[in-house]
């Protein structure tokens, strides 16, 4: 089953137009999240075995085959785990009877039914039936999140074992910004909650594949900021549009992608493109800037016209994680 099909027909939706952010610029962001993600005190000149290694490494990411070959395929049971949760019919026996074909999300979703969040009185939930009801539809979107990007973050890095939980858990805070602003224009938020949550496969891609060839590579050199950063920069953005292509994933997904490589001051964008650019901006700023200078990212939502609330439920969420 492909996903396209599991979110039925794409509708056709006014382009719009960006517009300058004056409270918290969309490069400044973007460069406070890389320094969130690579501390400043790696920045160390690139050895000629590291350009080597990573001229490779994006060669290869942009062909197809060697991609897939680095981005596991979506597991079966996720889209039709997805068109249940949009269908209204769906009972839990039918949550159950997907899931229980799944052993590593049905792992997932026990974990997430014991964690505190969930299940604050601590009386250990065993039968996967309770678990569904406990966790409810939210709570099931979770544990779908983690099944759509466990695979490429079960590649643990052998130099910055943070970043690529911190790419992820950015995901997450994206995808929840992206059903905030999708309310404001009466658009699914199901669809751009996927969305959010996968905008960054591509830096997660590029992070995970150079740290692995470099390991292969047995470099004496550790790599740092330099080694990673550019890179992400050049591939990540295009990557996941072409992941995105790869999975098969809705069209207006696939644009909306395709828009963040296109975007530019006063560019047109479809509106799935203009949620993503302005839900990235705000995960963004909340991880990196928001610690250190709270008023200016409360600003942000004020100019966006989102909920002051906004950050703390970023805050929730980045607790359960």
């Amino acid at each position: 089953m492909k996903l396209a099909k599991v979110f039925g027909k794409s509708e056709d939706r006014e382009p719009r137009h960006l517009q300058t952010i004056e409270s918290v610029p969309v490069a400044f962001a973007r460069e406070a999240f890389f320094r969130y993600l690579f501390p400043k005190n790696t920045e160390k000149d690139l050895t000629v075995p590291q350009r080597l290694v990573i001229d490779v490494t994006l060669q290869s990411l942009q062909k197809a085959e060697a991609r897939q070959k680095a981005v596991p395929r979506l597991p079966q049971v996720i889209p039709r785990l997805l068109q249940s949760l949009r269908d209204p019919d769906s009972s839990t026996a039918d949550y159950v009877a997907i899931i229980n074909k799944d052993p590593v999300m049905a792992a997932a979703v026990f974990k997430l039914a014991n964690s505190v969040y969930f299940n604050p009185v601590g009386r250990r939930i065993q039968e996967l039936e309770e678990a569904i009801v406990k966790l409810g539809i939210n709570g099931l979107r979770s544990v779908l999140s983690a099944a759509v990007m466990q695979p490429i973050l079960q590649k643990e890095s052998a130099y910055f074992s943070r970043t690529g939980q911190r790419i992820w858990q950015h995901s997450l805070c994206c995808a929840v910004c992206c059903e905030h602003i999708a309310a404001k224009y009466n658009i699914e938020r199901f669809k751009v909650y996927l969305l959010g949550l996968m905008h960054d496969i591509g830096s997660i891609t590029v992070f995970s594949e150079l740290s692995r060839q470099f390991k292969i590579n047995k470099e004496e050199v550790e790599p740092g900021h330099n080694a990673f950063v550019p890179s992400m920069k050049k591939l990540a953005t295009i990557l996941s549009y072409s992941i995105a292509k790869d999975w098969d994933l809705p069209k207006e997904i696939c644009q909306a992608l395709l828009d963040q490589v296109q975007a530019k001051k006063e560019a047109e964008m479809s509106e799935f493109g203009y949620i993503l650019y302005h839900a990235n901006l705000v995960a963004e700023t909340y991880a990196a800037i928001y610690p250190k200078n709270p008023a200016r990212a409360l600003a942000l939502l004020q100019e966006l016209g989102l909920p002051d609330k906004l950050y703390q439920t970023l805050d929730q969420l980045s607790r359960e994680l």
